[in-house]
């Protein structure tokens, strides 16, 4: 295992070294992944669930990095904080970042109807349909599917030639198994929202999460197509011993199509705890704020929420997954906190970023679950 640190003063780092000299500080105990963190990290490893695991670590004394295993099965080099690992469905917090920013500019509006910029068909009851606002999608409350039955729900991949014809047919024969108002996890809630925004600016998506979010923020390091001059940085996905392939969500980048590395993912949550006060403080904040609760699903806008009743802290979170990776991004506004993991393997890696946050929160033992 490795620990890279970032201090944000130069002071702080001249005061460690000081003490340094002296013996054990504070400093040097934050420093450290707790034991039983570190020692999980490395079972899953062991365990063949993960090849790779990079964890990093934001709060008031700067950044931390930790490293397990290995980048892929040909590699064997230890994951850094710039290696570039697939980072699913995190993703969608970027898009309702970027959602917030255009409200906040009164480009569009949470409570907008979406067939206002997206055509309407004729069988969905206005009863229902009337209630299938912006917020409904960034919040998984619009009644609509994880994913849509005219793709092929057995494929990692299933949204590479999902077209916007496919995206048609399928609102024109769908009729509503869970109403609007219900909670249900829907990645076809995001194709519309980049759907939505492409013709509501008249620009792709991509782009515009570039010029909004990346490029203010300083994210230099996170893409939705790597290029060629740092792709020997990529960790390669596993999955049951076997290498996977990259991540082809086609034209649905909203869904989770970002790529990125836990030094540009701590720069995202630095940004959330408002360690950074560039431009987009104001539209982080407003995705922060809660906006359903069903007792069970808390939802803020792309950020889900876990309120936890052993410490009484409140979590906000997103967990990803492709075909080969796992990941989580969390953060604790009143204890300014921030946690990324990122793994190339499956299963058991969402309880490692809750702990490092939540103390009380359990780790799971995969040796002892079927």
């Amino acid at each position: 295992m490795h620990v890279t640190q970032m201090k944000h003063s130069v002071l702080g780092s001249i005061l460690i070294l000081l003490f340094s000299a002296v013996g054990c500080t504070d400093s040097d105990q934050q420093d450290q992944l707790p034991e039983e963190v570190s020692k999980q990290a490395q079972q899953r490893i062991d365990d063949d669930f993960h090849l790779g695991t990079i964890i990093g670590v934001v709060d008031a004394n700067g950044r931390r990095f930790y490293g397990f295993g290995q980048v892929s099965l040909d590699n064997q080099q230890e994951p850094d904080e710039h290696t570039i690992f697939e980072i699913g469905s995190v993703t969608k917090t970027f898009t309702s970042t970027l959602i917030a920013e255009l409200s906040m500019r009164s480009e569009l509006g949470m409570a907008d109807v979406i067939w206002t910029d997206l055509p309407k068909p004729d069988s969905i009851p206005s009863a229902n349909s009337e209630q299938i606002t912006i917020e409904s999608l960034i919040t998984h409350t619009s009644g609509f599917p994880r994913d849509p039955s005219n793709s092929d729900l057995d494929d990692n991949n299933r949204y590479q030639s999902y077209s916007e014809g496919d995206v048609k047919q399928y609102l024109t024969s769908y009729s509503f198994d869970t109403l609007p108002g219900q909670h249900s996890y829907s990645n076809f809630g995001y194709l519309l929202l980049e759907h939505l925004v492409e013709n509501k600016m008249d620009a792709s998506y991509e782009s515009l999460v570039a010029s909004e979010i990346l490029n203010p923020l300083g994210m230099e390091d996170t893409y939705f197509t790597v290029p060629e001059t740092v792709v020997g940085r990529l960790a390669i996905g596993f999955r049951e011993g076997r290498p996977t392939r990259t991540v082809d969500i086609g034209q649905w980048n909203a869904i989770g199509g970002l790529k990125s590395t836990a030094d540009d993912m701590l720069t995202f949550l630095s940004a959330q705890l408002g360690f950074d006060t560039k431009s987009k403080l104001r539209a982080i904040k407003m995705t922060h704020e809660e906006r359903f609760s069903d007792g069970e699903n808390v939802e803020a806008l792309g950020w889900h929420i876990l309120n936890r009743e052993e410490s009484g802290r409140r979590i906000h979170f997103h967990r990803g997954g492709t075909d080969g990776f796992v990941s989580f991004a969390g953060f604790d506004v009143e204890n300014q906190v921030g946690v990324v993991v990122l793994v190339n393997g499956t299963r058991w890696f969402s309880d490692l970023g809750f702990h490092l946050l939540d103390p009380t929160y359990p780790l799971a033992d995969p040796s002892k679950t079927n």
